[in-house]
């Protein structure tokens, strides 16, 4: 998909250049994020690493700013999340950047057993559920650790290609290196190039902490500006047409 890359800035130009008004352009995402007791205890204190997700999530938000691109297209973005371990939480429904960053604060280790499969099916509602008529882009960045201690939903690989099916593209973020890969590829939408690339939470480089936000915002970017090629912007409205009136005749 590199090669494609190099190519969709110059397609978007194209589109933009060949109309003549502004262009809408939502983008939603809905964060899925594993605080269960596989992940709440792989760092000391217990606890902690779900405090380094949410921090990992606050910054992605913030880098999540609505703009206009080259004066005609509008790019919008709306955020929601939830929390799982064996029950889901839903500490935002689709929202406002700001609003998204305060409800963070809610998010709390749940503990128990991991049904990732529940987590998709149930993202994959709130994604879908009011949104049906919209043109909107849908991404999914799930956070978890590729364990599960059941699958009473069917599975990853069902729910994943259900959401799939729904139009919902999926990140798979790793929280550490402490994974299950085979699970976390189940989770990632295909490319997995681009789905899952080794991404994780918080990476030491050279004694530094690195994100792999800068690189999902790349991959979201890139196949915005693919959606966008390939659906075309909307066409000018056409005229009104001619009034026309109806006679009831009498019986």
């Amino acid at each position: 998909y590199h090669e494609a890359g190099t190519l969709i800035p110059h397609l978007v130009e194209w589109v933009i250049h060949s109309t003549q008004w502004i262009i809408d352009c939502p983008i939603r995402v809905y964060f899925t994020i594993d605080t269960s007791e596989t992940i709440a205890l792989q760092e000391p204190p217990p606890g902690s690493l779900v405090d380094s997700i949410r921090e990992f999530t606050k910054i992605f938000a913030q880098r999540l700013a609505d703009e206009e691109y080259r004066g005609q297209i509008q790019i919008t973005w709306s955020i929601g999340g939830l929390h799982f371990s064996q029950t889901q939480v839903v500490f935002s429904q689709f929202t406002t950047r700001e609003n998204f960053i305060r409800n963070l604060a809610s998010i709390r280790y749940l503990g128990k057993g991991t049904y990732i499969d529940c987590a998709l099916k149930n993202m994959t509602h709130h994604m879908t559920q009011h949104y049906a008529e919209t043109k909107a882009v849908l991404f999914s960045v799930v956070i978890t650790d590729g364990h599960v201690t059941g699958n009473p939903c069917s599975g990853i690989k069902m729910m994943a290609e259900k959401a799939r099916d729904r139009g919902i593209q999926i990140f798979s973020v790793a929280a550490s290196r402490m994974i299950d890969e085979f699970g976390m590829r189940e989770i990632a939408s295909s490319p997995y190039e681009l789905f899952r690339n080794d991404y994780v939470v918080v990476e030491i480089v050279d004694g530094k902490p690195r994100m792999s936000i800068d690189y999902i915002m790349s991959s979201i970017m890139y196949f915005w500006g693919l959606f966008f090629v390939l659906s075309g912007p909307p066409g000018p409205r056409g005229d009104q047409g001619p009034k026309v009136t109806f006679k009831l005749k009498n019986k």
